[in-house]
């Protein structure tokens, strides 16, 4: 049946999925020592990037290759950004266990939402182009402010599904993995599109 070739689109769309699930579990190993998420985070778009400008790439192979190269320059910013998480689930704890202002609440919120943002597009801008900490969080923080909203989603896309989870723990790997992977797809795709976009403007 043609469906069943390699070159179907079924087994294509296929492919692709196994690749972004590579990618995500990859990702997840070589966060663990915390410290290092930036560069794990960096080396997963820089794939899945090359996979949404289908471009022929190894997953395994370049994953490693990019996580390996971005890592010294990954390492200061991951260490802060460490940091700021424990700054941030500290507030929490101290805004959920005790009587404390809306406005706090909210600002909480507002702040926490930003800082996930700055963190992802920083280091998929780390992936995609070799310039330095201070070029790349200027990026950062423009990319950001100019598509807050599309941004917003990709956010939602990681804090619904752990909420999710918390009613179906049997089936929270499940849930996670493939919101993972398809948050990837459209942040890749999305990410191709704006560098590319930025590129034909710079005449790069």
């Amino acid at each position: 049946m043609k469906w069943l070739s390699f070159d179907s689109p079924v087994m294509q769309a296929i492919s692709r999925a196994a690749d972004y699930a590579l990618l995500n579990i990859l990702c997840l190993i070589c966060s663990l020592p915390l410290i290092t998420a930036g560069a794990a985070l960096s080396a997963k778009y820089y794939v899945s990037m090359k996979l949404v400008r289908e471009e022929a790439a190894p997953v395994f192979k370049t994953y490693f290759t990019s996580f390996l190269r971005n890592l010294k320059q990954t390492l200061l910013p991951g260490i802060v950004s460490v940091l700021g998480c424990g700054l941030l689930l500290w507030n929490w704890n101290y805004a959920l266990s005790y009587e404390s202002p809306a406005v706090y609440r909210w600002g909480l919120i507002l702040l926490s939402i930003f800082y996930m943002m700055i963190f992802l597009v920083f280091f998929v801008i780390i992936a995609r182009y070799e310039i330095s900490n201070k070029e790349a969080l200027k990026a950062a923080l423009g990319l950001t402010a100019a598509h807050f909203g599309r941004l917003l989603i990709a956010i939602a896309m990681v804090i619904v599904p752990l909420v999710i989870s918390i009613w179906y723990l049997k089936w929270a790997w499940v849930i996670c993995l493939f919101t993972q992977c398809v948050m990837l797809h459209y942040n890749s795709r999305f990410f191709v599109k704006e560098f590319t976009r930025l590129e034909e403007k710079m005449g790069l």
